[in-house]
C-alpha cells in the first residue's frame, strides 16, 4: 500500500476526513461518545456499541500500541467546546520509544471534530501509525460496506455472518458501513486515499477495523523527532451527540 497523502499530511498542511453516521436515528436519540483518559472514544446508542475511534501505532514486529495505553493530561477546550489532550503512546520493541500526541475534540450540534497532531519521540521504527474505526462484531456482521471512488459505481464490501472476512485494501473517498440501517456509519474522505479493512477476530479482537493509515510497512519506516503527523477529521451523527470525558 502507498504513502497515504489524502487522508494523514506530514509535515505539511491537514486535509480533513469527515465521517458520518447517518440513517435510522430518531431525531430525539442521542449518541453518547465516552472519552477514555487517553483520548480514544466509545460511541453507543441505547447503550449499544457502534464503533470504537483511536489513534494507535504498530513498533517493530507489528506490536500493537492501542489509544488506550497512553498516558495524557487533559483539559477543557477555551468556552467548554470539548477537550484536549497532550499525550505520550509508548512504542513496543523500539527502546523507550514513544509517540508524543496532542488530540482535541470539539462538540459540534450533531457531532465532534478532532485532530490529532503526533511527533515521535526518537529515531526508531514504526511498521503502523493509523487512525481506526473499529466496528463490533456482533452489530455489523451480515452488514455490506459500500465503497466509492471519485468515479462509477461503488464496490459492495461484505462483512460475512457465518464465516470471517478476508479483508479488504485499496483506494475509497467513502465507505457507506450498513447504509439505511440504524447502525449506519458513513466515512467521507475530502480526496480519495488509502484505506483497509480487516476482521481482527484472527488477534482476539471481537471488530472489523477500518484503518486509515499515515505509514504502513511491513519492513518498518524510520521516523524521527522531525517527523510531524497531522490529521483531523469530523464525525457527525444524524441525533444529538452527548460527550461524555473524563
Amino acid at each position: 500500500m502507498g504513502n497515504l497523502r489524502l487522508a494523514w499530511a506530514v509535515g505539511g498542511a491537514a486535509v480533513a476526513v469527515l465521517v458520518a453516521v447517518t440513517g435510522g436515528l430518531a431525531a430525539e436519540d442521542a449518541v453518547s461518545a465516552k472519552l477514555d483518559q487517553s483520548g480514544a472514544a466509545t460511541i453507543s446508542r441505547g447503550g449499544v456499541e457502534l464503533g470504537v475511534i483511536e489513534l494507535n501505532a504498530h513498533g517493530p514486529q507489528w506490536k500493537h500500541a492501542p489509544q488506550a495505553t497512553a498516558t495524557a493530561q487533559v483539559s477543557d477546550l477555551p468556552d467548554q467546546a470539548g477537550k484536549r489532550f497532550v499525550g505520550t503512546l509508548p512504542i513496543p520493541n523500539t527502546d523507550g520509544g514513544a509517540l508524543r500526541y496532542i488530540e482535541s475534540v470539539k462538540t459540534l450540534p450533531r457531532g465532534l471534530q478532532l485532530e490529532y497532531d503526533v511527533v515521535p519521540t526518537k529515531v526508531m521504527k514504526l511498521n503502523g501509525l493509523q487512525f481506526s474505526l473499529c466496528l463490533p462484531v456482533a452489530v455489523y456482521a451480515g452488514k455490506e460496506v459500500a465503497v466509492s471512488r471519485a468515479e462509477g459505481e461503488p464496490d459492495l464490501i461484505g462483512f460475512p455472518a457465518d464465516q470471517p472476512f478476508n479483508g479488504w485494501g485499496g483506494e475509497a473517498a467513502r465507505l457507506e458501513v450498513a447504509r439505511n440501517a440504524p447502525e449506519a456509519i458513513t466515512l467521507d474522505l475530502r480526496a480519495a486515499a488509502d484505506v483497509m479493512m480487516q476482521d481482527l477476530r484472527k488477534w482476539e479482537r471481537p471488530v472489523y477495523e477500518i484503518r486509515l493509515p499515515a505509514i504502513s510497512d511491513d519492513q518498518g519506516r524510520d521516523v524521527t523527532a522531525d517527523d510531524r503527523f497531522h490529521l483531523d477529521l469530523t464525525i457527525t451523527f444524524a441525533g444529538p451527540v452527548q460527550l461524555v470525558g473524563p
